[in-house]
């Protein structure tokens, strides 16, 4: 899969409880802040984690967003060549990089890490608000616990899910979320036999146990596939605990989380899936995100001419429909996997995630949807002006907007709103 040299993300930088963009580009880091309406401009807010400016490489030097603070906005935190580097957010700009961790980089010094090799992320494990650093390594799962103002000492907090236990990238996903509802992010890691879940006590993890025995690359465990069966972990029935979602040949499956284990996998959708309607990884990416502000997560997903999806309903899902054609498609629009991102986040504060569409420079967005979907009818969004950075902008129209255009890619929102669902 193609990896951008431009990594951007959504992110609520300045805690007004709206997602931001935050990309990177050869010169550091920029961001354009949700406004209920269009994206501000991009403005730079830091000059040290770009691709020119401090050499960062995408396929190097991971860069993520998250809460290393506890004050509800989202910093950078980059693994670089000697460790781990962090930006805070201030709400209108980022500090200086800080060096807050000497592990975990790229360097023999600092671990020796690879992106081809070794999974890192930041999440919430001790459950203080504050976002921690989990690298899955050579010799199993270490943690540094976010201080605030730095990162402990790496401790081995689970010895498996690493690279010499057999765990590969290619293979075996590794996912951190809570699955028992403790607030404390949880390992689990789809293996050979299955799902392997590890429980965080907040000072370290539990021994691996098989909590669901599908859903894994080997054959007794349905065959999945990275290359071509997306799985993930989210709420799907408001219990507060991660489900497994997994898209498979013949369609969606779901295992709910009891806290203890994993349901026995139910087939809940017969779409979405390699068999079941065409759908590929290097071509349309599927999330689960709650569009219609119930505390459920929906189905997601970006086709050939739009976006189609399906209403979490608990135990089930409401029918697939296609709610926005065209828009945001393979076709249609020609987006790309790696080159035009697709996010999901809420830029409006309402509760609902929105759908957010990168493409190529001045390009039009147009997307419609049938009355009573989760986001509306939307026109033909044309430039209407001209942007200080010399690009075309455009006019908000009916809950969708852009913004930016030739100097800058063009950004294409479409709002969510609450939905009918089908008698």
């Amino acid at each position: 899969m193609l990896i951008p040299l431009h990594p951007r993300m959504m992110a609520d930088v300045n805690a007004d409880g709206r997602a931001d963009i935050v990309g990177f580009n050869n010169t550091g880091a920029f961001v354009s802040l949700s406004t209920l309406g269009p994206f501000t401009v991009p403005q730079q807010w830091e000059g040290n984690f770009g691709y020119l400016t401090g050499g960062w490489r995408a396929g190097a030097y991971p860069r993520l967003m998250a809460d290393v603070t506890g004050d509800r906005r989202a910093d950078i935190i980059g693994f670089g060549h000697a460790g781990v580097y962090v930006a805070r957010s201030t709400g209108t700009s980022f500090t200086t990089l800080a060096l807050w961790n000497s592990l975990y980089g790229y360097s023999s010094l600092s671990g020796g890490w690879r992106v081809d090799k070794h999974p890192r992320m930041l999440a919430d494990v001790n459950a203080d608000g504050r976002a921690d650093v989990v690298g899955f390594g050579n010799s199993g799962v270490s943690v540094s616990l976010s201080t605030g103002t730095s990162f402990t000492a790496a401790q081995l907090w689970v010895a498996n899910y690493g690279y010499n236990q057999g765990w590969r990238i290619d293979q075996h996903p590794r996912i951190m979320a809570d699955v028992n509802g403790d607030r404390r992010a949880d390992i689990v890691g789809f293996g050979s036999a299955g799902v392997y879940v590890s429980l965080s006590t907040g000072t370290g993890f539990t021994a691996p146990a098989l909590w669901n025995n599908l859903y894994g690359s080997g054959s007794l465990a349905g065959g999945w596939r990275v290359d071509r069966h997306p799985r993930m972990m989210a709420d799907v029935n408001g219990d507060r605990r991660a489900d497994i979602v997994g898209f498979g040949n013949t369609g969606v499956s779901v295992s709910f989380s009891t806290g203890t284990s994993f349901t026995p996998a139910q087939l809940l959708v017969a779409g979405f899936g390699y068999n079941a309607g065409g759908w590929r990884v290097e071509a349309h990416p599927r999330t689960m995100a709650d569009v219609n502000g119930d505390g459920r997560a929906d189905i997601i997903g970006f086709g050939n001419n739009g976006v189609g999806g399906a209403l979490s309903l608990g135990t089930s899902f409401a029918p697939p429909q296609e709610w926005i054609n065209p828009g945001f498609g393979y076709n249609t629009q020609g987006f790309r996997v790696g080159r035009h991102p697709r996010l999901v986040a809420d830029v409006n504060a309402d509760g609902r995630a929105d759908i957010i569409g990168i493409g190529n420079g001045g390009s039009r967005a147009r997307s419609h949807s049938a009355p009573g979907l989760p986001f509306p009818r939307c026109g033909s969004i044309t430039p209407t002006g001209t942007s200080r950075a010399g690009g075309s902008t455009c006019a908000q129209l009916d809950g969708c907007f852009c913004g930016w255009g030739t100097t800058h890619p063009l950004v294409t929102t479409t709002r969510a709103r609450a939905p009918q669902l089908p008698a």
